[in-house]
This record gives structure tokens, sequence and C-alpha cells, in this order.
């Protein structure tokens, strides 16, 4: 064989295109000598040929180098592939085929083309590489967007993996790590591993589906719900991949499979709550629609209890009309908390210091008669001292709520418990807020009946949910205890076992009053001394009761049927002591804007407010004036009767 100095004068002209190349090109002769390179090759000559890294330059390709590398100082691989080129094949070969002699690869792959003069005679080999290692600039560019690759991925909790079947090989990314909570030295290994760890929804379809992907007649393409468990929590993921083939024909098999794992746990965690968030406003605006005229016919019917027993001394007859007192406040506490669904607390209603134990002795046995005759209530009392601040009547609708849905899973009978303790339970610790060291009252309800299972568990508190047969539950009740709960910093902790029964413990803060602090209110009502009170209301059944109501504790009264009609009275010049309006009235003035023009030009006058439900536009109304209290319908005689005396004693005070 020729060398390249004896070959036809267009070889020289190869040599010095070779020299005058951009890619990584060699000339190698029979003697697995250099003959000539190209700049980007040279540049690269500690990787290509380390022994001979001084034995040419770009400028001498045209003659023989001074020292040429010897074939020992070759790779084996090269050696061989080359004698194969001088021989007379064309070659190509992936950059796993071979490496250089220091260790390292060559490029994404590499080509042998033998060199034949004008009589077809071999005198080299030319050896080209696709692509060295990039340019610095271009390294960077490379890791630059690699690393914003990465981030997108991790942003969208989206991993991407890749499986060679041939060898059986991973290549998983270190946000699929991650999300799975994994390490590079313990994958899967078979597909069957995959699915143990990856636990998806339907077992039988998951496998029809894989067996569809990977079939030579088919598409490739595999999609799927998994649930695995990322450190003892199930995540919701979705698995992707498309299966790449190789061969033709019967002989068309899956080689590799690409794809991505999507976490959707956090997307559909807000997903589920803005739905959540949506019935709840759906409930807001079902109470507003109905609280209204529902809170004054409990007006009427209260302040009519409460008249007839003024009116008699039979005792009997008082112990009748106080249990339908009792009835009708728990009505209205029910219609306050179906309010309080939609989020909202209800307007200047404070929370008052409740002394627990001594509360429900004295309310309990209301409790006892939801139940049938073949359940009892038993109370136990187990924090004596203490104190929590929150309205009473929340306290009663939440027992009465779990009482009601203990009585409902227990219908063969027996005992429900009803006890209080200042230690929680292991599970009531685990979700106390912090400071962790502040003290707190669980009022438990305890049955023995069919107890739930996980699923049911996980769902009892959301809205309309219920396990209950049509017509025997709205699914509010657990809501309600659970809002009226976090209203007062408290919580509610809920065990319940498959066959055993359910506990669940309403969880309030302590505050620090002694419970022989609390105060009690007295039975005698404060009376009034012949003021005058201008009654403003729509409803002329809640304004007949209301006069009714105040004339009996000593008050003179006149009457508006509307915000309008009231304030031509005051400005008749009628000598009005207090003006008593409900809010929401038809006409162009409602009660907040009635008393904003009272304030404003009669402050002699005192003010108080009432409603069955005041929506969020109108409170915002009066939001930058001074507050008027407001009295919630329905309310008693004793909470009017003090309202009243209040509202007139500050405006003696001011004056």
């Amino acid at each position: 064989m020729q060398t390249l100095q004896d070959a036809d004068p267009w070889c020289a002209a190869l040599a010095a295109l070779v020299d005058q190349t951009p890619w990584a090109v060699a000339l190698v002769d029979p003697r697995l000598r250099v003959l000539a390179s190209s700049p980007h090759w040279i540049d690269r000559k500690e990787a290509v040929f380390p022994s001979a890294s001084a034995a040419y330059t770009a400028s001498s390709t045209s003659a023989l180098p001074a020292r040429n590398p010897s074939p020992t100082d070759l790779p084996e691989p090269w050696i061989k592939v080359i004698r194969r080129g001088l021989a007379g094949e064309t070659l190509d070969y992936d950059r796993r085929d071979a490496c250089w002699t220091n260790g390292q690869s060559p490029g994404p792959g590499w080509h042998v083309r033998p060199l034949r003069d004008s009589s077809g005679t071999i005198f080299a080999v030319a050896v080209f590489i696709d692509s060295m290692s990039p340019p610095p600039q271009a390294k960077e560019d490379i890791d630059r967007l690699n690393d914003r690759l990465r981030q997108v991925t991790s942003a969208m909790s989206v991993a991407i993996f890749e499986y060679e079947f041939k060898t059986g090989t991973s290549i998983i990314s270190d946000e699929h790590l991650a999300s799975l909570n994994l390490t590079r030295d313990h994958l899967p290994a078979t597909p069957e591993d995959w699915f143990d760890l990856l636990r998806p929804l339907d077992p039988d379809a998951y496998w029809q589906h894989w067996k569809r992907a990977m079939s030579p007649e088919g598409e490739g393409r595999f999609s799927f719900e998994v649930r695995p468990l990322v450190n003892g929590q199930e995540r919701q993921m979705e698995l992707q991949a498309h299966v790449r083939f190789s061969g033709q024909g019967p002989a068309r098999q899956p080689e590799r499979m690409f794809g991505m794992l999507v976490d959707h746990t956090e997307n559909r965690r807000m997903q589920a709550a803005l739905s959540r968030a949506q019935r709840q406003e759906t409930v807001g605006r079902m109470a507003g629609m109905v609280a209204h005229d529902f809170n004054n016919i409990l007006t009427v019917i209260l302040a009519n209890i409460e008249l007839a027993e003024l009116r008699t001394a039979d005792p009997e007859l008082h112990q009748l009309l106080r249990n339908a007192t009792n009835a009708a406040e728990m009505g209205a506490s029910f219609n306050k908390r179906l309010l309080a669904l939609a989020g909202g607390h209800r307007a200047q209603v404070a929370a008052l210091p409740v002394a627990v134990d001594e509360h429900i002795a004295r309310t309990w046995a209301v409790f006892q008669r939801v139940l049938s005759d073949e359940l009892s209530l038993v109370f136990h009392p187990g924090a004596p001292n203490a104190v929590v601040a929150i309205d009473p009547a929340e306290i009663d609708g939440a027992i009465l709520n779990l009482v009601m849905n203990a009585r409902d899973a227990q219908m063969q009978g027996g005992t429900i418990m009803l006890e209080t303790s200042c230690a929680l339970s292991p599970s009531a610790l685990a979700r106390r807020p912090k400071p962790a060291d502040r003290p707190f009252i669980r009022i438990t309800v305890r049955d023995q009946g069919v107890g739930m299972p996980k699923e049911v568990l996980d769902r009892v508190v959301e809205p309309f949910f219920t396990t209950k047969s049509g017509g025997h539950g709205n699914g509010l009740g657990l809501t309600s205890v659970v809002l009226s709960a976090e209203r007062a910093g408290g919580f509610v902790d809920i065990q319940s076992t498959l066959g055993v029964g359910t506990e669940v413990s309403v969880c309030l803060p302590v505050i620090d009053l002694p419970a022989a602090a609390v105060r009690t209110r007295s039975e005698d009502y404060p009376f009034g001394n012949g003021e005058l009170v201008l009654v403003v209301e729509d409803d002329p059944h809640v304004r007949e009761a209301v006069m009714q109501r105040l004339e009996a504790i000593g008050y003179a009264v006149l009457e508006a049927a509307n915000g309008e009609a009231g304030w031509k009275l005051i400005e008749s010049g009628e000598p009005f002591d207090l003006v008593l309006s409900d809010v929401v009235m038809p006409g162009a003035l409602s009660g907040y804007d009635l008393i904003r023009k009272v304030k404003a030009k009669y402050p002699g006058i005192a003010t108080l407010l009432t409603s069955g439900h005041v929506s969020a536009a109108l409170r915002d109304l009066d939001a930058a004036d001074p507050k008027v209290r407001l009295l919630s319908k329905p309310y008693s005689l004793r909470d009017m009767a003090e309202a009243v005396a209040q509202a007139l004693r500050q405006v003696r005070e001011a004056m």
C-alpha cells in the first residue's frame, strides 16, 4: 500500500482539505499512523491519542509525523476497526462500542471510511467523530438548558424516565427519584416490580393497557392512574409512556420506553378545596334565603312562649313552657350554624366564658329526648374547673348533632357516653395547634355502633356528605360541629373502628378564668321605666311579638313597618329614647341606613339593631361607622331586656 505522499496529487489536496475542515477528522495509514488531522481533532488530541500529543501539528498534515503512535498506543477496538476499514469495509459505531485510551467516550458516534487512489488501491482510512466534547460556551448553553428543563419539569411535578428492554436498564431523572422517594441503588428491576411500587388503581386494567402498548400491532402508548405510597402517604399520579419498537413485521419488538410520571396530588388537593369552598358558598346562599324568615318565625314562637310563662304560676305549665323554649332555642342554634357554613362569622355575637361541666349538667337531659326508649345517654363530667370562650349555643348544637349521629349508628339500643376531660387522647394530641402546652378540654360523644370505613371517615366532615338514607340526614351536622370548634380556636378529632364504634371529640382551648368567676344570669330581667321605644320591623307578627315583650318589661312602644316610616315618626318630634330596628327591610332605607341617620342627627336617641340574617354586603355598609349592637334573632326576653338596658345606659353616660 502507498503512503499519503506517494498517492496521486489529489490525495495531497485531500490532506489540505482535512487541514481546513471544522469537523473532527483524521487519516490513518496501514501502519496505524495519523497522516493528517483537522484542527478540531488536534484540539482534542489528548483525548484521541494521548501518546501522540506532540507528534503532529495542523501545519504539517502533508508530511509524515516525526513520531508515529504504535499500534499498542491505540484502543483495541480501534485497531480492529481500522484494519477492517483498510480491508475495504465501511463502518459506523455507536459511542458505547469504543472509548479512548484514557477511558473517555469519543462522542455520540464515530465512522470509518476506506480511502482509495485513482487505481482503486486503499492507502488510508478516514476516521470521523460526530461530536467531540463541546466547546466551553456550548457546554454552558447545554447545562443551562438542562437546568431550565429540570426546573420546568420540577415545577410541573413531572418526572422523566427511560427503560431499555434488552438490557433492563433504566435512565431516571432526579425528579422521578424524588417523587417516589427512591435511590439509584434501589430501583425496581422489572415491570412487575414497578407495578408493585406504583400501585395502579385498577390492576387488571393496568396490565391490559400494558399488553396493548407492548403489542407490535399497537401504537405503543400507555397512560394510567397510579397511587404509590411515598413516605407512608398515598400520592395521586399519572403514568404516561411511549414505546419505541425495532424491526419490522413479526420481528418487531419493543426496544425502549420513554415516559413521564406526573404528580397530580397537590393540584387535586387544591381542586378538592375549591370544590368544598364552592359547596360552602352554595350552602351560604341557601341559608341566606331561608334564615331571615325562619328566624322571624322562631322569634314569634319564643316570644309567645315567654309571654305565656310570665302569665302563669302553674309549675307544671312552667316546665312545659320551659321545654318548648329549649326546643325553640335549639332550632335557633341550628339556623345560626347553617349560616356559619358559608364561612362568615355571625356579626357581633361575642363568645362568653362557659364552665363546660356546669353548662352540660344543666342541659344534657334535653339531648336524651332525641333518643329512643332503647337508648340512654350517660354524662361523665371530668373537667370541673375548665372554662372555655364560646357561644353556649355552639356547645349545645355540637353535642346535639353528635348525640343524634350516635343514635343513628347505634340502632340496636344501649348506652351513648357523653364525657368531658382535660386530657387529650393520643390522636387529639397529634392535632393540637401550637403552642403545644396550651391546655384543652375534650368533650366526647362515644357510641358502640357500626363504625366507619376509611373512605367514609376521610369525607365525613364534608358539606352534604352523608351515609344516611334519604330524609334522614342532610350532611351538614359534622361540618357545623367542626366550624363551631374552629371558631372557638379548637378542633374536632374523630376515631372510628368498624364493628366497634365511633368516638368524636370536640377539643376547645381552656381560658384562664376560674369556673366560680363565670357570670350566671339572674332570673330577674332589667325592667324599663316607661322609656319610649320605636320598633321598626317589616314582619307584622314579629313586630307585634317584640312590642308585647317590651311592654311586658316596662317600656312604652310605637311601631313602624319600614325605615322610611320610622324616620318620619322620628322627624315628627316624638320623644323616642331608643330605636330598635330590623336590618333587612323593603324600601330605600335598611336598618343600618336608619340608624346612621339617627346617630348623625339625634345622638341622644339610643339605637339597637336586630336581624335573622345579615348579608356581607349589608355589613360592609356599616364597616366605617361605630358598631351598633346587633341582637340576632331569635333572642330571648332576657337577651332583649339586657340589650335595651345597655343601649339606654350607654347614651345616658355619653351625654
